[in-house]
């Protein structure tokens, strides 16, 4: 009996080894997995582990196989599922892609999205997978071209090659892929300065497409972009933000795709046109993107027209308010954006508008719209809002603490109204989602206490300019995925508690506040990148700093010591200016090829500069102000061709100006003042240093005349030369500074070279100016100052009434020269004036009736010249009634002086034009001294050439003349030496 059952049990065991073995995967594609491993790198982590498990590679992780019989391999699901920053590289796969995979001749799916394969392309054979459905490389590294190859793929129904790093054109092969359903190129090509496609005829032959994704691509030459997409009747989604089209067509004969359901043209700021007819015939949209494209007019009724709209993005255009009442139709809205539209208005009314959409909303964005009226009454019934941002608008009231019940919310971003009241534990009560918390530019109170513990966890926060301090807060520490902490000016006095280093924060600006203390030695092991901490009261030595630190701010501190010898290379914005910080600048500081701002103003720093700069640094701004740096500027200065701004005023500089500073040619800002540099100004200021619009050369010891040529500058608004050694005269040519003409500063955009806004900070340019008799910095305003001051040399000659053309010039000094003739009568035309002082001069004759007509002068320094006769009156010269304007010039008379005027006072010798210095007057005087002379001498000259018997009397008379006067001559001198002799 045993034995029957013994042959039963081994029939079954063969029976069950024979499934197993017809159920294992294909050996052949097991070997061909194994090999294209051998060339991969799976991560720290190693995320392909599994495939070294058994003998079924259909169990290995990302494999897929047919569940028939024949066990062939369906699907490489390799992509990263791990795409959180922190550990993304921990699972990423990297390497080669071994041609091995050719044996999986099955293959319907392949994804390697969020995968690490930087610098190698696409392999070719990837176009051999005949059966390929779906072909996800997004965020993978590619880079290369994309191989036109991939057109074979008839099979493909899904294409995402999004966030690659591609070079050359999108191949319009891909048109030949009559299967594909979905395709994205998002973000695919490393340059978008060029276009990124010759035109978009290829997309017209995907008849089968229902999802199109083409943003961040240059598609400039897309000209007929909108009637291609026209084509295709089964589009449903179609992303075209950032694409820089040329234009965008206000209205289509036909419109075909009206099966629309997501429509972005977002950031495609050229557009300048009025919203697009053809919009309002797409009525099965319900996402709708046209942020930031410079749309223009009102808004159409038409809009009501889109009755399945969810979610309305339309702010950030010139679109005008009012909301057009249709809006009120709207009735599925989720989501809106109507930020820059210059709605206005009570608040209440908008919530009125949207009466049937207005509690469901989740996402509101409302921002810069001058709204007025307060919170209260409405904010707490909208209980599914999660995102709401009413920031920059003119809100007032306080903060209900009805707010607390909006358990959704996520982002919450009030900052920049005028709320004022306590914000308490209260309002945060069951906000346990919220992770953006912006409050900044009120007047509101924080007051929680010291051991409350939120029940958020936050990522932003930003409360600068609200009242927080004394204490810095304590419930801060709890926030353990805080990323970015704004606390700037909030009456913080204390120090920084130590657990505040600990927390993930890589953005942190506490500046302007009175916190005390020392930075600690551990601030190299923080994840900051940027550290804002102007304007406190610390001290210390700066200690190491993060290896990751791209922005420090500690201007206006008491930081002292040396600075450090290595600096974080990643760094680009430094600034340490107004602290006591010591010694000499590192040469390391040349190795910073990243740093853009540098700011070392007002130390105490002593030694030379650095020799060490060269080619290939970035640096935009160098403020070196207001040290104690000796020396000459080195030659090496002129390796850095992207500087924009130098300031080395106010150190012990000496010697010429290097001739290779003239390669520096992007310079808006030259400041050297207050050194000792001699010789005479370089030339090559004025021929190649054409972008200059701020020259400061005041308090050195420049001599020789003033180079004619810095009448080249035309952009020039500020030009000081004060208090040198500087002769000779004040070119007529300097009438040509158009900077000086015009009302220039609305030609500069947003980012105007001396300000620039980096994350939490904003550096600006500065100079210290004499204006008014009183010496000022200018920053904030400095693109507004236009000065022109030679005072404190040795010039002569007469002032150039040419000067007259400098309408927009505010601040004219020729003081403390030997300056002689009239002030000019066009002086007058110089509308803008507002400071004039051309005292200590040798000036003379009347002061010009026509000063009368500058209406914004409100000082005039006229003391100690040779002026004469009335002081004018009338409209701005009889608020300038200060006698000390005048003193110092003998002859002249009428308010504000003690001098009466008897009659119409003259001067000496007025009316001789020329003796006083008239240039216009000599002019003439000697042009008719000419015309007198040639017409009496060709009178005469013309009349003895031609008449010979006149010719012969008149020499005849000429000797007997002589003859006469010697013989009376020779008969006198006898005469008294016969009598003396």
């Amino acid at each position: 009996m045993a034995t029957p059952f013994l042959h039963l049990i081994l029939m079954l065991s063969i029976i069950a080894i024979q499934t197993l073995a017809a159920y294992a995967c294909i050996a052949v594609e097991r070997e061909a997995l194994l090999t294209f491993k051998a060339g991969i790198s799976d991560g720290i982590r190693h995320s392909l582990s599994s495939w070294d498990e058994g003998q079924d590679c259909c169990k290995w992780r990302g494999v897929v196989c047919d569940n028939t019989t024949t066990r062939n391999i369906l699907e490489l699901n390799l992509g990263n599922p791990y795409q959180d920053w922190d550990n993304w590289t921990d699972y990423a796969l990297s390497g080669e892609i071994n041609p091995s995979l050719l044996a999986l001749n099955h293959l319907s799916r392949l994804d390697l999205s969020n995968n690490n394969f930087s610098g190698i392309s696409i392999p070719e054979f990837i176009s051999s997978f005949y059966n390929l459905a779906h072909l996800n490389l997004s965020n993978s590294g590619f880079e290369g071209k994309i191989p036109h190859q991939l057109g074979n793929l008839s099979k493909l129904h899904y294409l995402d090659l999004s966030w690659l790093t591609f070079i050359g054109i999108v191949p319009p092969h891909l048109g030949n892929l009559s299967s594909l359903r979905y395709l994205s190129l998002n973000l695919a090509f490393r340059d978008t300065s060029i276009p990124n496609a010759d035109n978009l005829e290829w997309v017209s032959q995907l008849a089968s497409l229902e999802y199109l994704d083409l943003g961040a691509l240059n598609l400039a030459n897309a000209v007929n972009w909108l009637h291609i997409i026209n084509r295709l009747q089964s589009i449903k989604v179609l992303l075209l933000s950032y694409t820089k089209f040329p234009s965008i067509p206000n209205s289509l004969s036909y419109v075909n795709f009206t099966g629309l359901t997501t429509l972005d043209l977002s950031d495609n700021g050229q557009f300048n046109t009025t919203l697009p007819h053809w919009l309002w015939n797409l009525t099965n949209l319900s996402y709708l993107n046209l942020r930031n494209c410079q749309f223009h007019g009102k808004i159409p009724n038409a809009l009501g027209n889109l009755t399945f709209l969810t979610y309305q993005y339309i702010g950030g255009n010139n679109l005008e308010g009012p909301l057009p009442t249709s809006i009120g139709k709207l009735c599925n809205l989720r989501g809106i954006d109507l930020s820059y539209l210059g709605i206005g208005g009570d608040i209440r009314e908008l919530v009125e508008m949207l009466g049937c959409t207005w509690n469901n909303m989740e996402e509101i964005i409302l921002s810069s719209n001058d709204l007025q009226g307060n919170l209260s009454n409405w904010l707490q019934q909208m209980t599914n809002l999660n995102y709401l941002d009413l920031s920059n608008n003119s809100l007032v009231g306080p903060v209900p603490l009805g707010i607390g019940s909006l358990q959704n919310l996520n982002f919450l971003d009030l900052s920049s109204n005028s709320l004022y009241g306590v914000i308490s534990e209260a309002h945060f009560a069951n906000l346990t989602k919220l992770n953006d918390l912006h409050l900044s530019s009120n007047s509101l109170i924080i007051s929680v206490g010291r051991s409350w513990i939120p029940p958020f966890q936050l990522t932003a926060l930003a409360l600068g300019s609200c009242r927080v301090g004394p204490q810095f807060p304590a419930w801060l520490r709890w926030q353990r995925q805080i990323n970015r902490v704004d606390l700037y000016n909030t009456s913080i006095t204390s120090t920084l508690p130590h657990w505040l280093w600990s927390l993930p924060i890589q953005e942190l600006d506490l500046s302007y506040n009175n916190i005390s203390g020392k930075l600690p030695p551990y601030l190299k092991s923080t994840k900051i990148i940027l550290l804002g901490l102007k304007s406190n009261n610390l001290e210390g030595p700066l200690p190491s700093l993060p290896d990751e630190l791209e922005l420090l701010d500690l201007s206006n501190n008491f930081i002292s010591g040396p600075l450090p010898k290595l600096l974080p290379t990643s760094i680009y914005f430094l600034s340490l200016s107004n602290n006591s910080i010591s010694g000499s600048i590192p040469s390391s500081i040349c190795e910073l090829t990243n740093m853009r701002i540098l700011d070392l103003s007002a130390n105490h720093l002593l030694g030379e500069l650095p020799r060490c700069w060269r080619q290939g640094s970035g640096l935009h701004m160098l403020d070196l102000s207001n040290n104690n740096i000796t020396g000459e500027i080195p030659p090496s200065m002129g390796s850095l061709t992207t500087l924009q701004s130098l300031d080395l005023n106010s150190n012990n500089l000496y010697g010429e100006l290097p001739s290779e500073l003239q390669h520096c040619k992007y310079l808006y800002l030259l400041d050297l003042g207050n050194n000792n540099f001699s010789r005479k100004i370089p030339i090559w200021i004025g021929e190649k240093l054409l972008n200059l619009i701020y020259l400061q050369l005041r308090s050195n010891m420049f001599d020789g005349n003033i180079p004619p040529q810095l009448a080249q500058l035309t952009a020039l608004q500020v030009l000081d030369l004060s208090d040198n050694k500087l002769s000779g005269s004040i070119p007529r040519s300097f009438s040509n500074f158009t900077g000086m003409m015009i009302y220039s500063v609305q030609n500069y955009n947003d980012e105007f070279f001396l300000r620039v806004d980096i994350d939490i900070v904003t550096y600006m340019g500065s100079l210290l100016l004499v204006m008014k008799g009183n010496t000022y910095t200018y920053s904030k305003i400095l693109n507004q100052v236009t000065t022109m001051d030679l005072s404190g040399n040795n010039l002569s000659g007469v002032i150039p009434e040419e000067i007259g053309a400098l309408r927009h010039l505010r601040n004219l000094n020729f003081a403390g020269n030997h300056l002689v003739g009239m002030i000019p009568e066009k002086i007058g035309d110089m509308l803008s004036l507002e400071s004039l002082d051309l005292s200590s001069n040798k000036l003379s004759g009347a002061i010009p009736q026509s000063l009368s007509k500058l209406t914004f002068l409100d000082y005039l320094n006229l003391s100690y010249n040779n002026l004469s006769g009335r002081i004018p009156s009338g409209t701005q010269m009889d608020t300038l009634d200060d006698p000390s304007i005048y003193i110092g010039n003998a002859y002249l008379c009428g308010p504000p002086t003690s001098k009466n005027c008897s009659g119409d006072t003259a001067a000496p010798n007025s009316t001789s034009n020329y003796a006083n210095g008239s240039e216009t007057s000599m002019w003439w005087l000697y042009l008719g001294m000419g015309v007198g002379f040639v017409a009496g001498f060709w009178g005469v000259y013309a009349v003895l050439l031609f008449h010979t018997t006149w010719r012969c009397a008149y020499f005849r008379m000429i000797d007997n003349f002589f003859d006469n006067i010697y013989v009376t001559v020779a008969v006198r001198m006898n005469r008294m030496k016969n009598k003396y002799g």
